[in-house]
């Protein structure tokens, strides 16, 4: 800094080349100007503190690093880097917390997340554990967040079952939309996993199911009592009832057959009654067809009424 400050003191005017001070009757105008700015700018100089011992050195470290850290990065092992970094100071994921699973298992949550079995949290990539989570079949939607040091939290949003779908030989499990979401296995036959759900049976029902589930749920009398949902040719729907009862629905004007029906069920109990088959696809008439039990005991009960008129001289 004295070299400078020397310097900008002969351009300013302060001694010349040998030392003595400058005479100003000899010294043009713009020269004064010039070491004017001179002066000033020595002055800004001066006032510059000194560096601190050890600041190149720092300096040059640091640029040591960071070219170390580039290489890593060209070469793809910055995270690995970055891991084995936050090791050596204490950041090693040590706590999961999971929270919302019910049909997804831990088992499969942890093996979707990939932790590093000696690694840490500070290289760690939420985004690709997360998308590796939503491709389970359940998961609906999943937040990851990682608190320091070491505790990495999940939150699912699992979607929700809605009826299984049996098509041939397979079943699915699948939303009030009708997509899938999982295979129906013999675990879960076996454990009654889902014997709550509605039954919806053929090709088609699944793609339709959101036409039809919604409808159903309209007439709570109704939809408690469904058990099964048959597609028929891809046209129409059947219902299946939990006492053995077949409604079969109209191609067309569905809603208007299922209002009828519901009046029926509550000035008649229609639905309580020993009934095989309630048709609603004609629009002008229902049909009944009833059970054997309840035919036979209609004609036991007629031919009793026949045997009485008889006695009394009167025709049926």
């Amino acid at each position: 800094m004295s070299s400078l400050s020397g310097f900008f003191a002969r351009w300013a005017g302060r001694a010349d080349a040998a030392g003595t001070p400058a005479s100003a009757d000899h010294v043009n105008p713009l020269v004064l100007a010039f070491r004017s700015r001179m002066r000033a700018l020595r002055r800004r100089l001066d006032a510059i503190p000194a560096p601190r011992t050890g600041a190149g050195t720092s300096l040059a470290l640091g640029f040591i690093i960071a070219g170390w850290f580039y290489g890593s990065v060209v070469a793809g092992t910055a995270p690995a880097l970055v891991s084995g970094i936050g090791s050596a100071v204490g950041l090693q994921s040590k706590d999961i917390v999971l929270t919302g699973q019910v049909e997804t298992s831990e088992q499969d949550i942890v093996a979707a997340l990939a932790l590093p079995t000696q690694g840490s949290l500070l290289g760690y990539d939420v985004a690709d554990a997360r998308a590796r989570i939503l491709a389970l079949p359940w998961v609906k939607d999943v937040a990851i967040r990682k608190l320091y040091p070491g505790k990495l939290t999940v939150a699912l949003a699992e979607k929700r079952a809605a009826a299984v779908w049996q098509h041939q030989d397979r079943l699915t499990v699948v939303e009030q939309t009708g997509k899938p979401i999982a295979k129906f296995g013999i675990a879960d036959l076996l454990n009654n996993r889902f014997a709550h759900l509605p039954h919806l049976v053929g090709q088609g029902a699944s793609e339709s199911a959101s036409e039809i589930l919604p409808l159903i749920g309209r007439y709570p009398q109704l939809s408690g009592r469904v058990t099964s949902y048959t597609r028929v040719a891809d046209r129409r729907w059947d219902l299946g009832l939990a006492n053995g009862m077949l409604i079969m629905l109209p191609e067309t004007g569905m809603e208007k057959a299922l209002g009828h029906l519901s009046g029926m069920a509550e000035k008649s109990r229609l639905l309580e009654r020993q009934i095989d088959v309630v048709d609603l696809r004609l629009g002008d008439r229902v049909t009944f067809r009833m059970s054997p039990e309840a035919a036979k005991a209609r004609a036991t009960l007629v031919a009793d009424r026949l045997k009485a008129l008889k006695k009394v001289g009167r025709d049926l």
